[in-house]
């Protein structure tokens, strides 16, 4: 290392000592296009590009030039790149032409860029604007239905917790523990923070990277695919401040319905007829729920309106700064976002303590280049942001702290539970009756009041360092960059709570009052708890030497050599190192002949060193039919036939750090040892889980078939991918060894998954008179295969998981209800009680005339779904905007169990009053039962409890008007918009939704889940 920064010194010193000295002049002039002069043009000279500017408003430039060619090159999003001599001019005019083909839009990929026209791997890009018309807190729900080969399922909408789980072409591996989620990295460094809390407003693009030849470059990192951010840079020119808010409702986009304290009651004595035990109410308190006359002793509550408020605010706030000259440019940006929580207000009028959800945030980021000499350039970037996370700290019922839960379940909050407020004003309390089994115990809105809170606060900081120096007195197009990244992460938790609250039992006919707890005659003080601070520390170091150019304007060569290494620290945690070597090369003709060679040799220390380091090689090669001139001189209509092919291996380590050094042999301490004639135990030491000196990374190998398609002067454009990944090694534990070994077994390399699909892309656009209008349709497919896990040798082929899809879960396949005594006589019966008529049959696999483990199945589907599909209709006329997307997800399943859908572990719901009896055989839910019988959902799993989770949903949404520029420059402003969009609008189930279950949220739930939020939101971005 200390060789490398000498060497990396003294190069930088040669190209100093050896940059020409040339004459400095200014030369100034316009850009202008067909329709009139041209603002914001980047102008930069050919061989000092660092020596660039822009256009103002009027088109026009300044700039002082000392570069040896003379020639400027102009460049702008839409635009043609131009190329211009300057030689002997000081006042020049010049024209520019749209790039009407859509060929030179510029891509950001792993440690470079390409073009459409260019590129050869599978990527997916999306601007910062378009990201910026979602109006969420988290930037991956930003994302949904703009990327093909996007996948992704929002599991909560808590505010600080809402960002959706996402993953990349799928799942391609089944370890435990494992992490599914892409590598993320901002601006060429891997990001160590929250993906979710990147602000949106600081982004420029970001770019998915889905084949092998696009991530081999990240190597050991790059299996589960790789999301690059790129974030927004300063430009020369007069600074330009933009300023951004918004205010916005949340509202929950489903909301569940129980039944009422009367229903619910009937069918609770019903139950216990079915089940042959004693009644629990009496016809006087029926009526009492039926008529309303006794609401303090038979009260009748429906908790979600009581507890959960219509909306709740959510405001965002930006402000940034961008501008620069030749010699230095700017970008800062600050950012808060407020989003509260969707519970009413139960703060005490007389503390200062806040019960609900919310979550505070504040972004910074500060983006500096300078220009030090005209072949030397630095830039440094901070950024971070600051969180505080809040929740009530209730610890209800089982000492959980779940508000959600607690609403879905029977034993906690029924409508009859207990009055929210006894006639004297005392906070009520659960009777006797459902306080055994586990009752809530002190009242719900008397612990949101008094119960206090749990916050966490969260503190994120990068500091990027970057030089880059060109050699061109080696040769021309050659540059030595260097790289110092720094970032720190810490979470901080803190508790304000107490136990016990005044609450009283009261009895509506004697008018008697007793405390919930005995000797219990004031609130318990509140107590302060605050755990332990954890820090996460990394340091980055990269080293790159690039060369890009073109000889005789015919041959593009162009390379990259990288060394990258990074020590991450968790805590007082061992250190986690990496070291890693990164290549590219790449060579067309013409842009019609392309190929690239691309791969890292890289390592991690959780590995033996034998076993440490992975080459990891991609190659990919493209033919561009359209610049062929027997193409393009006789099939005008069409702008781009191109047709790509990849294959490569990349790898993947992640086990979620569960195994720090998976080599390692691991000896506890606990276990006692008992000496003498009178036992007397004695601490001892006993082997733990066994290393493995073999284990290595996982390896994924895979190939991809694509086609770029633009017609009719790029208003049609396609695309089309074909993919194929087949992963092995994957680290997994062995399912088929005996637990009488009597020792923990570490990861072995056994598990191989395939996964194949593919994705389409069709965009249009065109204009009818002033109005421009655009449709985007796309959709992508990914369906893996377990090919061998070791999960012994079940006895039936329906018991194994390998030769299904990842992540499947297992239950009985449901035929139907036993419809009488006769029936089940003649009928597979369970094992263990006898089943009663109304109750779930089930199919009796393997034939033997009982139902038992043996007849339980994997499903089909998973919880994540294998199909996406995506339509954005979007246009424009005299300053109005609209645009809407629609999302569906299909082929995966959802279920819940116990208080989200088992009778009296959960409250009842409409379907309950469906329920099979005697005189209801056709009914649609098995027989309501207060015992565990083979219809519970808990103990016996079936397909009846899960439905298919098929959805499309309004995702996106929005209206704006930009006012025109006469308006706005009159107020001294160059820019003024209004807008209104929602995000997560409308959700439609395909199929029926009998529990009222999000299809995005986690299957196999009890309840217990802060629902996601639809969003309505204005606001105004105004340009000075």
């Amino acid at each position: 290392m200390k060789r490398t920064i000498i060497t990396l010194l003294l190069l930088c010193s040669l190209a100093h000592v050896f940059a020409q000295v040339v004459e400095r002049r200014t030369v100034t002039g316009t850009v202008r296009d067909a329709n009139g002069p041209v603002p914001g043009a980047i102008l930069y000279e050919k061989d000092v590009t660092n020596n660039g500017t822009s256009t103002n408003e009027n088109g026009q430039f300044q700039l002082v030039a000392r570069g040896a060619q003379q020639v400027l090159i102009v460049k702008l999003v839409g635009y043609l790149q131009k190329e211009v001599s300057i030689a002997g001019r000081n006042n020049i005019a010049i024209t520019i032409e749209q790039d009407v083909k859509g060929l030179e839009e510029v891509q950001i990929v792993g440690y470079g860029q390409t073009t459409k026209l260019s590129k050869t791997i599978a990527s997916s890009s999306v601007t910062g604007d378009e990201i910026r018309r979602v109006p969420t807190a988290s930037l991956q729900n930003a994302l949904v239905g703009k990327l093909p080969g996007f996948f992704s399922m929002q599991r909560s909408g808590q505010p600080g917790e809402d960002g959706a789980v996402f993953m990349i072409r799928g799942i391609t591996t089944f370890a435990a523990n494992r992490d599914v989620s892409p590598l993320i990295i901002v601006d060429d460094v891997e990001f160590t923070g929250n993906f979710s809390d990147i602000d949106p407003e600081q982004v420029a693009s970001v770019t998915i990277l889905k084949d092998a030849a696009s991530a081999s470059v990240y190597g050991i990192k790059g299996a589960n695919g790789v999301i690059v951010v790129t974030t927004i840079r300063g430009a020369s020119g007069k600074a330009s401040v933009r300023l951004t808010s918004n205010t916005g409702w949340q509202q929950n986009s489903i909301r569940p319905h129980f039944l009422s304290a009367y229903d619910m009651a009937r069918l609770r004595n019903d139950a216990l007829a079915s089940d042959g035990l004693p009644l629990e109410f009496t016809n006087e308190d029926l009526e009492h729920w039926k008529n309303g006359t006794d609401p303090f002793g038979h009260p009748d509550i429906d908790w979600w309106d009581v507890l959960i408020r219509k909306s709740a605010m959510q405001t965002k706030n930006n402000l940034s700064i961008n501008g620069g000259t030749d010699k230095m440019k700017y970008f800062i940006s600050i950012g808060h976002l407020w989003q509260n929580g969707i519970l009413n207000n139960f703060q005490d009028p007389d503390s200062d303590v806040n019960p609900n959800f919310y979550l505070k945030r504040y972004n910074y980021r500060s983006n500096l280049d300078f220009q030090v000499t005209p072949t030397l350039d630095l830039s440094m970037d901070l950024s971070g942001y600051f969180t505080e996370q809040n929740q009530p700290n209730t610890r209800g019922r089982a000492n959980r702290n779940k508000i959600w839960f607690e609403i879905f379940d029977y034993k906690a909050l029924p409508p009859f539970a207990y009055p929210i407020r006894n006639p004297d004003g005392t906070y009520g309390a659960a009777p006797e009756t459902i306080v055994t089994g586990g009752g809530a115990g002190n009242n719900i809105v008397a612990r949101l009041e008094k119960g206090g809170y749990r916050r966490n606060y969260e503190s994120d900081i990068q500091l990027n360092l970057r030089a880059s120096q060109k050699l061109h007195f080696i040769t021309r197009g050659l540059k030595l960059s260097g790289l110092l990244s720094y970032s720190s992460n810490q979470d901080f938790v803190r508790s304000l709570g107490r136990t016990n609250i005044l609450s009283y039992i009261y009895n509506s006919k004697t008018g008697e009052y007793t405390p919930l707890l005995a000797n219990n005659y004031r609130d318990e003080k509140y107590t302060l708890t605050a755990g332990e601070s954890t820090t996460k520390k990394r340091l980055n170091l990269q080293l790159s030497l690039n060369y890009d150019t073109v000889f005789n304007k015919r041959h593009h060569v162009y390379a990259l050599v990288l060394m990258n290494q990074f020590n991450s620290s968790d805590g007082a945690d061992i250190p986690e190192k990496f070291k890693g070597y990164t290549f590219r090369l790449g060579y067309d003709y013409k842009t019609k002949y392309l190929v690239e060679l691309s791969g890292a040799y890289n390592g991690t220390d959780r590995f033996k060193s034998s076993e440490r380091y992975g080459f990891f090689p991609a190659i990919s090669g493209g033919w561009n039919i359209a610049e062929e001139p027997f193409f393009r001189d006789n099939v005008r209509f069409m702008d781009l036939l191109k047709i790509r092919g990849s294959i490569g291996m990349t790898g993947s380590d992640n086990l979620n750090n569960t195994y720090q050094y998976l080599y390692e042999h691991v000896y506890n301490t606990g276990a006692g040892y008992n000496f003498g004639v009178s036992p007397k135990a004695f601490t001892g030491i006993f082997e733990g889980t066994l290393g493995n000196d073999d284990i290595s990374w996982e390896k994924e190998t895979q190939w991809n078939i694509g086609t770029d398609m633009n017609f009719f002067k790029n208003k049609l454009s396609f695309t089309a991918e074909y993919f194929h990944k087949r992963r092995t090694d994957i680290m997994m534990e062995r399912g088929s060894l005996s637990s009488v070994i009597g020792i923990g077994l570490p990861p072995s390399n056994l598990g191989r998954i395939k996964n194949s699909g593919y994705e389409l892309n069709i965009d249009y656009k065109n204009r009818i008179g002033t109005f421009n209008y655009r449709i985007n349709a796309n959709m992508a497919r990914a369906r893996n295969m377990i090919e061998y896990m070791d999960e012994g040798m079940p006895p039936y082929p329906w018991m194994k998981q390998t030769g299904g899809q990842a992540d499947r879960e297992k239950g009985y396949e449901f035929v139907g209800f036993y419809q009488s005594e006769e029936d089940i006589d003649k009928s597979p019966l369970p094992v263990g009680a006898r089943p009663r008529p109304g109750d779930i049959k089930y199919k009796d696999l393997n034939g033997d005339n009982k139902i038992d483990s043996y007849d339980q199945k994997y499903y089909d589907f998973a919880n994540t779904p294998t199909n996406n599909y995506a339509l954005t209709l979007a246009g424009d006329w005299k300053g109005f905007n609209f645009s809407i997307t629609f999302q569906s997800a299909t082929n995966f399943r959802i279920g819940a169990f116990a208080e989200a859908v088992t009778p009296f572990f959960g409250n009842l719901r409409q379907i309950h009053l469906d329920a099979w009896t005697p005189t209801n055989t056709d009914a649609a839910f098995p027989r309501l039962s207060t015992l565990d019988n083979i219809s519970n959902a808990l103990s016996n799993k079936s397909d009846f409890w899960t439905v298919k989770g098929d959805y499309i949903k309004l995702r996106n949404a929005e209206i704006g008007y930009t006012l025109p520029r006469e308006w706005v420059r009159r107020m001294r402003l160059q820019q003024v918009r209004l807008y209104a969009n929602g995000s997560n609008l409308v959700t439609w189930m395909l199929g029926p939704n009998l529990y009222d279950l999000d299809p995005e949220v986690t299957s196999n739930t009890e309840g217990g889940v802060y629902p996601n939020q639809k969003i309505y939101n204005v606001g105004l971005n105004v340009n000075f």
